[in-house]
């Protein structure tokens, strides 16, 4: 069976990067285990910069093995996220910067892949704005994803969500990135 662990941003669970993330899903094969977590839920402590993962293959702070566990097992890896301030939300970007550890097995103990597993991952984002955040949103994800063992099947981008709700059409692309991000190419 095969696995796919999301990763939510938004602290709202009928929020438009999840209805993004619903309408992908809709793609999935039958025979998968979908595994959901968001990032206010989690309370991950931030990363210290301290260096211990340096020193151990691992993070000094326990809070995030889990979640760290079912990544390495996963297929499928989804982000779905809103924007705020050109940037994810500080919960998210607390459970990305503890993604640390890996950059410390590639370049501190020459571990290569970091992550024995690769996996393909899909991208949801939502701004209330016109065209705010998602390049750098996605550069800083692409940049990651190059230590993760991780490939970056497709992003969805739906703007303006403050003043019109998603198109059917947006819905529909966001189906459409789960076709390939599901595919076995």
């Amino acid at each position: 069976m095969k696995n796919i662990l999301v990763l939510g941003g938004s602290p709202r669970k009928e929020s438009v990067s999840s209805e993004l993330c619903s309408a992908l899903l809709k793609a999935a094969p039958a025979d998968v285990s979908v595994k959901v977590c968001n990032a206010y839920e989690m309370n991950a402590l931030p990363c210290l910069g301290c260096g211990g993962c340096e020193r151990i293959r691992g993070c000094v702070r326990h809070d995030l093995d889990g979640f760290m566990h079912d990544f390495e097992n996963a297929d499928f890896f989804i982000i779905s996220t809103p924007v705020y301030n050109s940037s994810v939300p500080s919960p998210l970007k607390a459970v990305v910067d503890r993604f640390q550890r890996y950059y410390a097995l590639r370049f501190s103990h020459g571990v290569k892949p970091t992550v024995e597993k690769p996996k393909r991952a899909a991208l949801l984002i939502a701004a209330g704005s016109a065209g705010e955040g998602a390049e750098s949103i996605e550069s800083m994800f692409l940049r990651q994803f190059t230590v993760l063992n991780t490939t970056l099947a497709a992003t969805v981008f739906a703007d303006s969500t403050d003043t019109r709700p998603l198109t059917p059409e947006k819905l529909e692309e966001a189906r459409r990135a789960g076709e390939l991000l599901f595919s076995e190419n």
